[in-house]
């Protein structure tokens, strides 16, 4: 939709600019917020500088964020009819606008009196979108979060369903085309009849293969479509879970959770999601084999029973044998990756080599294992399909001699049989993958329980235009039990545009103490406020785009230079992103990049930067920012003196504009704070102004002895 051609009718300005529209669509955002009840969200919404205007994605976004269940459909009657909340309805050539339904009619909300107008279904413009509301924010998580997103996709189960028993039914054209030819054609001598039943039995086959291609191409489409829909919601709900969760359990459950969307397209598209399908049309079948044999019918009922047993167990078997040591195996492998260079130095790597070889013998034995018990269940499966159409057979040759059925329809019938063996043997040969799928599914849903940053309780914007007063008040920090506190009980008051250096030998907690003031890293204990509300009551989104922080190793990513600074403020002008590289003291790196802002800094995925060159633009983004608080990790380490110089004179121009919380071990910059913390394994040494100068010097060496 290009809402850039919007126009707004009752209004004698012409909303003729996409800004305009979406400016529109924000204010009708937050009206829907305030008729749903949900004020807090209003105000954050209101209150939050950074977004002036919505476009329909934006406004998806923020539905989300809010924890707002919504469905977006094309206008029709049948969609109304099921909302309960009111709902936005965003035509292609005219403004967005408010609705409900009350009772069996539609009423719009006018903008100017605040009142809602009765009109008619017809005055609704036909070209349109509708964000329905389906559920309000809980603080109960849904348990069953897969299936209550699967069944926003009910639609494509109707013309599966009805594709899936065309394509049944047309299939019979085979066999009872086979019993037409041995009845009537060879049994009662009348080849005339022949080119009649070859037609119709053509004409079978053309709507039976047609029938599977637009099913295959009907599945294909919702399973991806339904993958990417689980892919959008896993990743947006990693970014929103705190990082102290997503540290804990490691990115390799992170990259887990984003691959089972996959396993749910390989379920539905894959080489066996058609067969899964037709499971249920194997009635059809049955009900022919009945109508053409009579008891015949119960020889494969009574054979399907067995087989069901008979691969139950086999199942059961070939399962006892699944590997157990590929984790071990796995882990092995990731350890040697992170203590190569320990191995290299050390030169002893015969431990390594046993261990390894070791579990790789093992992992080679129980997978073998596994496979030969594999191929035995397959075996199995086709020796039962065998044996049940034998066994029809050899029942129905009876039946022909009796003459209770004619040799056309026992041949039918055992053409038919490979309809009922062919899906359950592919029932039972899925039936690792459903289980796999069944786990992907329980994962999901508790995933989905898990706690996010965002709640009613966590709305508050933060006043972004002056510098702000920071308390830590008894904080205590653990990353996880099994390690010692990062921070304990730290307590520190830090005033409006203070420059607050914060000191330590290393793993004392000044990282950590930096995360907390960003809200990255949340205590376990205390708690931290910032112009004397506490941190955890401001929406993190904004409060992070506000705050200018630079950690102290760089992050670069794959672009340009201006690409990488632009991360911070994505509209900063070229000269801007010169000055704030001027001012982190990358003249010289900027020199050397030819004064080039286009230039690539990755040839073949490797960064072209060392470490020093990389922290001069993670610097640069935070000065890009113009923050009032601005948190700075040691942002002049192994540096030279013209950085630090540049660096030292930005200081003493922030300092009153902002204020300024920073780690270092460079005694100049320590020097020109106007307070110093002293952390000592995360207890508060210190906190006060900067001692004088012989015990600042002390202090100095004693930190640098340790350092080193």
């Amino acid at each position: 939709m290009n809402e850039s051609t919007l126009i707004h009718p009752e209004s004698p300005a012409r909303f003729t600019t996409e800004q305009s529209a979406s400016t529109e669509l924000k204010t009708i955002l937050i009206v829907l917020l305030q008729q749903l009840g949900l004020y807090a969200q209003a105000t954050n919404l209101i209150s939050d500088k950074a977004i002036t205007s919505i476009d329909t994605a934006q406004l998806a976004g923020l539905l989300k964020k809010h924890h707002l269940n919504f469905s977006v459909y094309k206008l029709h009657q049948s969609a109304l009819s099921q909302s309960i909340h009111p709902f936005i309805v965003v035509p292609d050539c005219e403004p967005a606008f408010l609705a409900r339904r009350h009772a069996e009619v539609i009423e719009r909300l006018d903008s100017s009196s605040n009142q809602w107008q009765q009109i008619a279904y017809a005055e609704l413009p036909k070209s349109s979108h509708i964000f329905v509301i389906e559920s309000l924010p809980s603080s109960k998580q849904n348990a069953r979060a897969f299936a209550a997103h699967m069944s926003k996709r009910t639609k494509w189960y109707r013309p599966v369903f009805w594709l899936s028993l065309l394509s049944s039914i047309t299939g019979l054209a085979v066999p009872l085309f086979t019993m037409a030819v041995y009845d009537k054609v060879i049994g009662g001598q009348a080849p005339n009849v022949l080119p009649s039943i070859a037609l119709g039995a053509a004409l079978a086959l053309a709507v039976l293969i047609s029938s599977r291609l637009a099913r295959a191409n009907l599945l294909a489409t919702v399973s991806n479509r339904f993958a990417r829909d689980l892919s959008d919601i896993t990743f947006r709900r990693l970014l929103s879970m705190p990082l102290m969760v997503l540290s804990r359990v490691g990115v390799s459950n992170h990259i887990a959770r984003m691959r089972n969307a996959e396993k749910v397209r390989t379920l539905l598209s894959g080489p066996g999601g058609a067969g899964l399908v037709d499971i249920p049309f194997t009635l059809i079948a049955f009900v022919t084999i009945a109508l053409l044999s009579g008891w015949l019918v119960l020889v494969p009922i009574v054979m399907l029973l067995l087989f069901y047993f008979v691969m139950k167990a086999v199942n059961k078997y070939a399962q006892s044998a699944s590997p157990t040591i590929s984790n071990d195996y796995q882990n092995s492998i990731n350890e040697l990756a992170k203590n190569l260079l320990q191995l290299k130095t050390s030169g002893d790597t015969e431990g390594w080599n046993t261990k390894f070889a070791r579990q790789c013998k093992e992992n080679c034995r129980q997978n073998f294992l596994y496979a030969k018990r594999n191929g035995l269940n397959a075996a199995v499966a086709h020796a039962m399909s065998l044996l049940t159409a034998l066994v029809t057979v050899f029942t129905g040759i009876f039946l022909v001699l009796n003459q209770s059925i004619s040799p056309g329809a026992l041949i039918a019938c055992v053409m038919l049989i490979w309809r009922i063996t062919g899906p359950a043997q592919l029932a039972f040969s899925s039936s690792q993958k459903i289980t796999m799928m069944d786990s992907a599914i329980k994962q999901f849903d508790r995933f989905m329980q898990a706690g996010t940053e965002h709640s009613e309780l966590r709305l508050d914007t933060p006043a972004t235009d002056r510098a702000p007063a920071i308390s830590f008040q008894h904080v205590t920090l653990r990353y996880s039990a099994e390690t010692e506190p990062a921070l304990t009980g730290v307590s520190v008051d830090i005033a409006p545009g203070e420059n607050v250096a914060i000191i330590g030998p290393n793993a004392c907690g000044k990282t950590s103490m930096l995360l907390a003031a960003m809200g990255v890293a949340e205590a376990q204990a205390g708690y931290i406020t910032v112009n004397e509300k506490n941190l955890k009551q401001y929406d993190p989104e904004p409060f992070r785009l506000w705050a200018a922080f630079c950690p102290a190793e760089p992050d670069l990513f794959p672009g340009s230079l201006a690409e990488n600074l632009r991360i911070a403020k994505p509209d900063a002008s070229d000269e801007e992103l010169i000055n704030a590289l001027t001012a982190a003291g990358g003249r010289s790196l900027f020199t050397a990049l030819n004064n080039d802002l286009d230039i690539d800094l990755f040839n073949r995925g490797h960064t072209l930067l060392s470490a020093v060159e990389g922290s001069y633009i993670s610097l640069a983004r935070a000065l890009l920012k113009q923050s009032t608080l601005i948190i700075l990790d040691e942002p002049i380490a192994n540096r030279n003196p013209a950085a630090k110089a540049a660096l030292l004179n930005t200081f003493n121009e922030l300092k009153g504009q902002a204020t300024v919380l920073f780690t270092s071990h460079d005694q100049e910059l320590i020097q020109q704070a106007d307070k110093v913390v002293i952390l000592d394994k995360g207890a508060v040494v210190y906190a006060g102004p900067i001692p004088d100068k012989n015990q600042s010097q002390a202090a100095g060496s004693q930190e640098e002895n340790s350092h080193g």
